[in-house]
């Protein structure tokens, strides 16, 4: 599958959380007064890789059974704003990634309960997509009583990735996106997706 970015959308978690997120993980330079080998990235000069939603994995539509009816829908959910961080450790030539991204989730008319897990992963390409590293995980995600809606919010912490000579951050891509079967990449392809509201 080629390799897309989705447009970075922010969801409607609050302002103030994107705020504290972006001051949190945003990419600063500092160079470390006490000798230290480890230099912060996101500078012209050591450059964190582009993170990013990989295209048609951005959100997910879990169905009842073959269904495909609006009635078949047990939960929805996206993903919104990745943001991330990197340190360099010039000692021994890797660049470590944190990143973290928030989405939200919406119960449909064929849930069954209020306590969903949703399946996402972070994987790393190369410069002319080459798949380097992937991890999956699991996002538990709890509806709270009355309410059809959640919000969420992963942290991946510690992607160690190589570099060295003339290459450094900007040969990687990280992207983030739902863990999707056959059926539900072809949903995606098929259906046109309405944002939660």
């Amino acid at each position: 599958m080629p390799i897309s970015i989705a447009p970075q959308r922010l969801s409607r978690l609050s302002l103030a959380l994107v705020a504290s997120l972006a001051l949190a993980l945003g990419g600063c330079s500092s160079l470390n007064p006490f000798g230290s080998s480890e230099k912060e990235g996101g500078t012209t000069q050591l450059p964190c890789p582009q993170v990013g939603v990989l295209g048609e994995t951005d959100h997910i539509t879990l169905l009842r059974g073959a269904g495909t009816d609006l009635t078949d829908i047990v939960a929805r959910a996206e993903i919104g704003r990745v943001v991330s961080k990197c340190t360099y450790n010039t000692s021994d030539a890797t660049i470590s990634v944190d990143l973290a991204f928030d989405g939200i989730a919406e119960l449909g008319p064929a849930a069954t309960s209020r306590d969903l897990v949703f399946n996402v992963f972070v994987a790393v390409t190369r410069r002319f997509d080459t798949l380097d590293k992937k991890q999956v995980y699991q996002i538990p995600v709890s509806f709270p009583a009355g309410q059809r809606q959640a919000r969420f919010l992963k942290t991946v912490d510690g992607t160690i990735l190589p570099y060295g000579g003339t290459a450094d951050g900007r040969i990687y891509q990280v992207l983030v996106g739902f863990q999707l079967t056959a059926e539900q990449l072809e949903y995606n392809r098929q259906v046109a997706y309405t944002p939660i509201r």
